[in-house]
């Protein structure tokens, strides 16, 4: 399978004009790192990376967002490195023994927004007891799992996250500037096990992220004549790692913020961006066995502003890595050095499982009960 470590010979081989755009974007940089491992390392080296040679010449490929200023550091070594686990060996267990909180009685157990709640078929909305912004809300997932995810359940929070929307800005009309935020268990930042998505909705300007996506938008227009989330789309295809769903793109960046990162750009809100968000997801826990995990949605504001014209809806979801890892996945390097450390699954390798997540049924990693499949079978006949 192609990897990252052949993109000097894909992109070399690519026709003039995506060349250029490439060029344009990102600068691929190859160097060999060394060392010396002293007599009484070797053994163990050889114990844990499977021979103490693979450490003493180490390829590392350094690629560099032009347009962004961020970069990507990759090494397959990283990924061998020694970890300290928890002995947590059963989540599901972790997650049946935290039944019964507040969120599993969402209407006594969580506070409500002033203008009141939302409620859907499979969630329902809450105000956050510690704020991130004035208007600042929680979907409340009717199931306590947070990993059993239907392409109902997701329509459902999306549609009751788009009135939360409307409601807090007939509250507040100077609240235009919406985003969407899942965490997925612990290592995610979510504080609760129990399934929930949170949504918050600014004032004066979007948050820090948005406002640069707009601005490097309206720099590149101005610069090159040309669509900075068109061509930024066009160049993962080119390489390929970008697939188109009708009005949707999917990539998986080349230059992403963790690990398994997935990038999804639409015009707006479309049962078609629902379901490719929701395969998305369930791709990377049915086929890399993701469990905790973050998605962020930026959308555009809810009324016409200036500069923000054309600006799509924009979603990443990425892995939080391994539950019982007590090493975190973000240090220094991702923190004031902006360069992202990615260390284990191959960028390839995910968009072949997205490309079959689109064409074949759902495999779930998490079944359902079976007592209960049967049963309604048994209605059925």
């Amino acid at each position: 399978m192609t990897t990252i470590q052949d993109l000097p010979g894909i992109v070399a081989g690519l026709k003039k004009e995506d060349k250029e755009l490439f060029d344009r974007f990102f600068s691929v940089h190859e160097s060999i790192g060394h060392l010396t491992l002293p007599e009484e390392m070797k053994p163990w080296a050889d114990k844990t990376f499977g021979d103490h040679k693979y450490l003493e010449e180490q390829k590392i490929v350094k690629i560099f967002n032009k347009q962004t200023f961020e970069d990507g550091l990759y090494n397959d070594v990283r990924s061998r490195r020694p970890m300290v686990v928890d002995n947590n060996e059963n989540l599901l267990k972790d997650i049946k023994e935290a039944e019964g909180d507040n969120f599993c009685h969402p209407l006594t157990g969580s506070p409500e927004n002033r203008f009141g709640r939302v409620r859907g078929k499979h969630c329902v909305t809450a105000a956050n007891v510690a704020k991130y912004d004035s208007l600042s809300g929680m979907v409340i997932f009717k199931k306590h799992n947070p990993l059993e995810v239907d392409r109902k359940d997701v329509k459902d929070y999306l549609e009751v996250i788009r009135k939360w929307f409307a409601k807090a800005h007939e509250y507040n009309p100077k609240a235009i500037f919406p985003f969407i935020m899942w965490n997925c268990l612990w290592r995610s930042g979510g504080s609760m096990i129990h399934g929930h998505m949170q949504m918050i909705l600014g004032e004066e300007v979007h948050y820090g992220e948005p406002e640069l996506l707009k601005h490097l938008k309206l720099e590149y227009a101005e610069k090159y004549n040309a669509e900075f989330f068109k061509d930024i789309y066009q160049v993962h295809e080119s390489i390929g790692l970008g697939i188109r769903k009708g009005d949707v793109r999917i990539f998986t960046n080349i230059v992403p913020r963790k690990e398994k990162e997935i990038t999804i750009f639409a015009d707006k809100f479309t049962p078609e961006f629902e379901d490719v968000l929701y395969k998305c997801v369930r791709c990377l826990m049915d086929d890399f066995g993701v469990q905790t995990f973050n998605v962020g949605i930026i959308l555009p504001p809810l009324e016409k502003v200036e500069g923000w014209e054309g600006f799509p809806i924009y979603a990443r979801i990425l892995d939080r890595g391994d539950l019982r890892n007590k090493t975190t996945d973000f240090g220094g390097m991702e923190v004031y050095a902006r360069s992202y450390l990615i260390t284990t699954t191959n960028t390839y390798q995910i968009i072949e499982k997205l490309k079959e997540k689109f064409e074949n049924p759902i495999k779930r990693l998490f079944k359902r009960n079976p007592k209960k499949d049967s049963k309604k079978s048994a209605k059925k006949d």
